[in-house]
């Protein structure tokens, strides 16, 4: 008998929101680097620096001012930080896509 080829399942990259932990594929979740020129959102999600991760949800990027984010990028956040930030988190949705593809982060059980 012949052997039938092998698929190979392409591996999704994920990462986890620095607010709520929810594990996500990486493209659902926005980028945001801490560089020489201060933190920035990365919309290629490739730019140099350490990056954290948030959901595109206005409720994520709130909490995640409040202390988390600056917490994952290891600095402390400046006004000018703080505002760049806030005009971009101002375009973004309350309420998530249908589409989302929501796994449960370390501490969250798996049964909802």
């Amino acid at each position: 008998m012949a052997k039938k080829p092998v698929r190979r399942v392409k591996q999704v990259p994920q990462r986890t929101c620095v607010c709520c932990r929810l594990v996500l594929s990486k493209r659902t979740l926005v980028r945001v680097v801490r560089t020489s020129d201060g933190v920035q959102v990365d919309p290629t999600g490739k730019a140099a620096g350490r990056g954290a991760y948030l959901h595109s949800l206005r409720s994520c990027w709130e909490r995640g001012l409040r202390g988390s984010l600056a917490h994952a990028l290891k600095t402390e956040l400046t006004d000018q930080d703080r505002e760049n930030l806030r005009v971009f988190m101002l375009g973004l949705p309350d309420e998530p896509a249908l589409e989302e593809d929501v796994t449960p982060g370390a501490g969250e059980s798996a049964t909802m």
